[in-house]
């Protein structure tokens, strides 16, 4: 295939990349392909021969008996937390752990987050990760940060738990980053924390601001047991627990956050929903029909971190919802691998289609943070940020080797990145 790219590109300016499988996720896999690339972006996909012969005079590279694919993209993380692996146990309540979280926090430095974020990004990169989807606690940190190895959504994290001020205060911070939107290398995202922590006005003023700046939206929702009895029941330990913050506890009660954010349309249209484990028969009823509206974010590690039960994935499927996957953080997981975030899905769920979970962290996150057709494929102006992974075997196999791969990927191009 070739575009109106491809006949202006001048051969000697070109790149050509062979390897015995091309997987561009958006197309069959091709075999004995090869991905042309111009300037740090992909202008042809192909056959070898066909393309050698079209493009005479480019740079061939044959990477051998490997699969090439689009380089992972993480739909959710904290790296601000990367430094607590192995530090906290899931304890006997999320309250617990969170308790157990804060206290860590609070013993740490500026220097301690911002090494933190770094070591993260190495670790997700040297698993094959090329874009992060990262909830920053703490935007000032941002304009700190070296040149990272991996492209990187901030999605600047605000709540209210502790009075109106704090909100207004964080909706001040995130608007001054988001007026610096603009680079592929500094994109911006906005981030509710969770009903418990954000007021239904700071969720409707973050949902203005995501308007306003045309942002990616996300928010932590029905994560845990204790929220819905929070929100249902007005009991439960975390419900004490933020009673003690003097949270006011008004919105407890009634009905689940889910309710009250889809009701009040306080969720804007492509909103990455993260966790979505607890429903209600009622949840259900308002989440069937909208499986256009939202992306749902799963992290199977961390859900196996805290014994949860097992991930209604079904539902979502079934209703059209698209599923994208996430590490979360190290104070919930041992590792920054997506592989092992696809292996632990497909130990519970093995039903689900191999080329469905490779979407769940290439093209489907890439539409979420409204990067489709530029991220998350192989394919005629998509960015050239590829992965190769070593493969012997037949081609009808190879998706599912991708998912149970435990080698270190090689990148190719990915000429914004340090190397």
């Amino acid at each position: 295939m070739m575009g109106a790219t491809a006949r202006s590109a001048k051969r000697e300016d070109c790149s050509i990349y062979r390897a015995r499988y091309v997987m561009p996720i958006t197309a069959p896999i091709v075999e004995d392909g090869a991905v042309v690339v111009r300037l740090g972006i992909i202008i042809a996909i192909g056959k070898y021969h066909d393309l050698r012969g079209r493009y005479l005079g480019s740079l061939c590279h044959d990477l051998g008996e490997v699969i090439l694919m689009p380089g992972l993209i993480n739909a959710h993380a904290h790296l601000d937390y990367t430094m607590m692996r192995g530090q906290l146990t899931s304890g006997s309540s999320f309250t617990e752990w969170m308790e157990q979280l804060n206290k860590i926090k609070s013993s740490l430095s500026q220097q301690d987050f911002l090494g933190a974020i770094v070591e993260g990004a190495q670790e997700l990169r040297s698993w094959g990760c090329t874009t992060l989807c990262n909830i920053e606690s703490f935007p000032d940190l941002h304009s700190k940060l070296p040149l990272l190895p991996i492209r990187l959504w901030q999605f600047i994290e605000i709540m209210d738990i502790r009075g109106s001020k704090q909100g207004e205060e964080g909706l001040f911070a995130a608007e001054q980053f988001l007026k610096k939107k603009g680079s592929i290398q500094n994109n911006f995202g906005i981030s509710p924390h969770a009903p418990y922590t954000s007021s239904q006005s700071l969720y409707r003023d973050a949902f203005q601001l995501a308007q306003k700046y045309e942002l990616p939206f996300c928010t932590h929702l029905a994560e845990s047991e204790e929220e819905i009895e929070m929100f249902t029941k007005r009991e439960g330990s975390l419900f004490e627990f933020l009673k003690n913050f003097k949270r006011d506890m008004t919105d407890c009660g009634s009905s689940t956050a889910v309710q009250t954010l889809l009701k009040n349309n306080l969720l804007p249209c492509g909103s990455m929903l993260v966790h979505m484990n607890f429903l209600s028969n009622q949840d259900r009823l308002l989440l069937a029909p909208r499986g256009n509206d939202f992306f749902i974010i799963h992290c199977p590690k961390t859900h196996h971190f805290f014994s949860r039960p097992p991930f209604d994935w079904k539902f979502f499927y079934q209703n059209g919802y698209r599923i994208l996957l996430g590490t979360d953080s190290l104070a919930s997981n041992d590792s920054l691998n997506l592989f092992e975030e696809m292996q632990s899905l497909v130990s519970t769920a093995p039903e689900l289609e191999p080329e469905e979970v490779l979407k769940m962290v290439t093209l489907y996150p890439a539409a979420a943070i409204i990067m489709q057709g530029r991220l998350g494929e192989l394919g005629s102006g998509a960015c050239a940020d590829m992965i190769a992974i070593p493969f012997l075997g037949r081609m009808e196999n190879a998706s599912e080797a991708v998912i149970h791969n435990r080698l270190f990927p090689t990148f190719i191009e990915t000429s914004y990145l340090k190397k």
